[in-house]
């Protein structure tokens, strides 16, 4: 499937391919995995494909799984987010997920950076190695792998960013929780981290090799002069070593400070018994409450979608609704709005908001556009397309 954007440069179209196999393989009767990420260039004037990159070789007969059907790999690496175009180097940059089978590789977990002519690596580098995870882990299902990983992508789109002293570095969150700054131009095939920052414990312990269930970094930073916005999702979650903190920081472009945050709350209960199962798990269960109950008291409230942000202002929205404007020098939240309740639209038809995730807000002419529904993980259902001034 294609999940993020397509970037066009110089007649050329960079389309990244992500899978749901991920979510699949928690069935019982899928042949697991045959499915890996990738980004292949076209041709924009015909669609010619002019090369394609692979994040793994085809999938091949791996042996059996733990109920004694075939299991293939090597598999996964999607690539989820829109590619970064770096026309001064005449490259791309994207991140990868985890493998869905083994063996792992080592452009799992990865930014990877492609010539854009001939679609040749550059260079990569993998902030994890060896996680090898599925949807089956999460009900102890026969198609999870030996030694699951945690499940820590690379969702989003790497920034390009500029420096105060005219220097360039790349930016990158990772579901684990941690924020990378790297050097476009390292000098081996490995890459090179300029700093490290990790804003939420999404990842537990050193080995970042046990989930948090949907935690951590998910789908966009934004850059406002030197200051890079940061949103933790972070559910929670009763792990071991585990304390959630969901919420928008703010770090200092050249070293990766953290120069404010302001973690957000749910402001409401909800009963043990009531609270959803994990990610996908919770969706194949058919565990429902009510649609009154639901909106009542949204379990999850952390900021997963990607940040917008000026000069002056950063917007950050939750899963429970709620749309915010920050002060980008404080952190202050100078308005916010709640989108998970009835409207009656302007073309006459009654709808109703829900989780804001996924892409982040537009801006044009003053005006704030919001899409607000997303019932993907148990989330709150809506249908709305609400624009402020």
């Amino acid at each position: 499937v294609i999940t993020g954007s397509i970037s066009f440069h110089d007649d050329k179209l960079f389309v990244p391919v992500s899978s749901y196999e991920v979510a699949v393989s928690g069935s019982p009767t899928h042949v697991c995995c045959k499915s890996h990420g990738g980004v292949i260039a076209l041709d924009a004037n015909n669609g010619k494909e002019l090369w394609a990159w692979h994040a793994t070789e085809d999938a091949t007969l791996q042996g059996q799984n733990a109920a004694g059907n075939d299991i293939y790999g090597p598999s996964g690496g999607s690539v989820w987010s829109t590619p970064t175009v770096d026309a001064k180097r005449n490259r791309i940059y994207f991140g990868t997920g985890e493998n869905l089978s083994h063996p792992a590789t080592d452009t799992s977990d990865a930014i990877i950076a492609l010539d854009m002519d001939s679609g040749e690596l550059a260079w990569r580098f993998q902030a994890l190695a060896e996680d090898v995870w599925n949807a089956a882990c999460l009900n102890d299902g026969a198609n999870c792998p030996e030694d699951a990983g945690g499940d820590f992508d690379f969702g989003a789109s790497v920034i390009l960013a500029r420096t105060g002293d005219g220097s360039e570095v790349l930016l990158a969150g990772q579901k684990s929780g941690d924020v990378f700054a790297l050097n476009p131009e390292p000098a081996g095939i490995e890459g090179e981290v300029l700093w490290q920052r990790r804003v939420s414990n999404a990842a537990i312990g050193p080995d970042l090799h046990k989930t948090t269930t949907n935690g951590g970094i998910h789908w966009g930073m934004a850059l406002s002069g030197e200051k890079l916005l940061v949103a933790a999702s972070d559910p929670e979650r009763k792990r071991e070593g585990y304390i959630p903190k969901p919420g928008l920081h703010a770090l200092r472009l050249s070293d990766g400070e953290i120069l404010w945050q302001r973690q957000v709350e749910r402001g409401c209960n909800i009963p043990e018994e009531d609270k959803p199962l994990i990610g996908l798990q919770n969706m194949r269960a058919g565990k429902k409450l009510s649609v009154e109950e639901m909106y009542r008291c949204s379990f999850y409230y952390g900021l997963s979608s990607a940040i917008t942000a000026t000069d002056e202002l950063a917007f950050s929205a939750g899963l429970n609704g709620i749309i915010r404007a920050y002060d980008i020098d404080s952190g202050e939240v100078l308005w916010q709005a709640e989108t998970a309740r009835p409207f009656k639209a302007s073309n006459g038809i009654e709808g109703r908001g829900g989780a804001i995730d996924d892409s982040g807000q537009v801006m044009a002419d003053g005006w704030l556009y919001v899409q607000s529904g997303n019932s993907m993980f148990g989330q709150l259902p809506g249908n709305m397309l609400l624009a402020y001034r």
